[in-house]
């Protein structure tokens, strides 16, 4: 068997259904191959970071890994940003590098692409995935393989795999392809009674808690999505009957329409979820990353004493800490448990199911939001929204859409127009983007790429001239100025439909049209007031330095 062929059959065994990547020197065989085999489409963009945005889209709508193959060096390292949001936020992709061959490293000369040394693209990418192999042996290139690709599937997160410019082509030993199976991840693994033991001694300490408390609730981040795990909240939920609210980046990770959901947890303007959260006894964490952005403004809100922390692998509470323990069986076993059942109020929330009061004016992101989910909501057709970071992001909580895509951890900027690629790549349905005018400076060429794609995306872009997000963080700053582009002429030479549109009539005309052009992608530019930002992000922004400020030491 060929390398590339054993490649592909792992890939394919792992559920990931599209390769996008860019072309390059040391991996133009590796392309050439797989173009060949025709098992996998081959997506192809313009930068290396939209590459990764767009397997990633493609991973988060799929929750299964996606593939991007980048050339030695310039590559690989132009897509570390990308990669480490994609690590942070918990996506599983595989990153297979080039690598020069042996005959190129024997000439001992500096090779081109390469940055400090040889292996430096590797050493930087430890920090940023949880895997990296080099299959430049076909003795254990197979086992190397399938251990990099295990570890991606359970701690999904990024691996690479470097591939050295000759090897797509090796034929392996049949001896190393039996070897493939072995197994993987360097990490401690128990037996399955001592899994089992700890497996009891948690939920145990976790029924006790319970047991004590007057007002649990539960508080669900991306882990709950990335690990499968939303109908086991669910049901935790009903059977405890107590509220169960998400992250900004865990949104949609369970059913908004559940009896017992209480809606998304960001702040204080969240008044009901604030109140839910300050007047819990117990707050169970599942999946939730521990970040400033979710936490630093109300840190106090969620002290060790009152909190239990589940993620993949771990568990902490006040006195316990609890390793190699999966999510999925920790509640499982939860579940089988004889657990209280609470006599709380019902979650507050029902808004998701009520038609909106169109605004009269008051022409804003937010409220054209409002208004694209009203019209949304009369078609049958599921639409995937993916929105960028900013104001788009805040005014994407106006949308009752059950597949919403966000970097809202991380917060890297242009994720959305390449993201939808991958979405539509990955699900044939014609995504939602949701960006800023200054995202869409930074990506939104990408979209050159549909027509030969056969990809339609709607994008709103909100065009306020600036970048708003940094101002609200930044009001003194100068250089957040973006005026002077005209987007819908861009729109129209990349082979597009475009409109701008300034009142809300001219928004409904546009998006109706838009739905009716399911072969073009079409942009709506929002043309909005300069400078002009939510009061709902700059809330955020707020408290955010508050905290920020709290934290610095006093200076003399």
């Amino acid at each position: 068997m060929k390398l590339v062929d054993l490649l592909l059959q792992h890939i394919q065994q792992a559920g990931a259904r599209q390769i996008f990547g860019i072309p390059g020197d040391f991996v133009l065989p590796l392309f050439l191959a797989i173009e060949q085999s025709g098992k996998i489409p081959l997506y192809y963009l313009s930068h290396e970071p939209s590459a990764i945005f767009a397997a990633d889209g493609a991973a988060r709508i799929s929750n299964k890994p996606s593939v991007t193959v980048l050339t030695y060096g310039a590559g690989a390292l132009n897509a570390v940003n990308a990669v480490a949001q994609a690590y942070m936020e918990q996506v599983p992709l595989i990153i297979i590098a080039g690598f020069p061959s042996v005959q190129e490293l024997k000439r001992e000369l500096v090779i081109h692409h390469q940055a400090r040394h040889v292996d430096s693209q590797r050493d930087i990418y430890k920090e940023i995935t949880c895997a990296q192999v080099r299959l430049d042996d076909v003795n254990t290139a197979a086992a190397e393989l399938s251990r990099a690709i295990h570890c991606c599937l359970k701690e999904s997160r990024p691996i690479l795999i470097e591939m050295p410019r000759d090897a797509a082509n090796w034929v392996l030993p049949a001896i190393d392809v039996e070897r493939s199976n072995s197994t993987p991840c360097k990490a401690l693994i128990h037996s399955d009674l001592q899994h089992q033991q700890l497996l009891s001694v948690a939920a145990e300490e976790i029924k006790r808690r319970l047991v004590q408390a007057k007002k649990p609730v539960l508080l669900c981040g991306i882990g709950v999505r990335r690990f499968g795990i939303g109908a086991l909240v669910e049901q935790l939920s009903s059977q405890l009957n107590i509220p169960m609210m998400t992250t900004l980046l865990g949104r949609a990770c369970v059913d908004q329409l559940h009896p017992m959901y209480a809606g998304v947890f960001i702040d204080s303007k969240d008044q009901s979820q604030y109140e839910l959260i300050r007047d819990a006894d117990l707050i169970i964490q599942l999946g939730v990353i521990q970040s400033d952005s979710n936490f630093a403004a109300h840190q106090a809100l969620f002290p060790i004493e009152k909190s239990i922390l589940v993620q993949q692998g771990e568990l902490r509470m006040a006195g316990f800490a609890f390793h190699d323990l999966t999510i999925r069986d920790l509640l499982s076993i939860l579940l089988s448990t004889d657990l209280p059942s609470f006599s709380v109020q019902a979650a507050k929330q029902n808004r998701l199911k009520s038609r909106r009061t169109r605004p009269a004016n008051n022409f804003n992101s937010a409220n054209a939001v409002a208004v694209v989910d009203e019209i949304l909501s009369q078609h049958s057709s599921i639409v995937p929204v993916v929105s960028d970071i900013g104001d788009c992001l805040f005014a994407s909580l106006h949308l009752r859409s059950s597949t919403l895509l966000a970097p809202s951890f991380y917060a890297s900027m242009g994720y959305a127009v390449p993201a939808a690629l991958g979405v539509q790549a990955a699900t044939g349905l014609r995504p939602l983007v949701l960006v800023g005018d200054g995202a869409f400076q930074m990506t939104g060429l990408e979209l050159g790429h549909c027509t030969r794609y056969g990809f339609a995306p709607i994008i709103l872009l909100f065009n306020n001239s600036s970048w708003q997000m940094i101002k609200a963080f930044s009001p003194d700053l100068s250089s957040t100025c973006l005026q002077g582009w005209d987007y819908s002429v861009i729109a129209k030479g990349m082979g597009g439909e475009s409109h701008q549109v300034r009142n809300f009539d001219e928004l409904e005309q546009a998006m109706t049209m838009a739905l009716q052009q399911p072969t073009k992608f079409t942009l709506i530019e929002l043309i909005l007031p300069v400078d002009s930002r939510s009061e709902r992000l700059q809330a955020f922004a707020n408290g955010f330095l508050a905290a920020q400020k709290k934290a610095l030491p006093t200076i003399w």
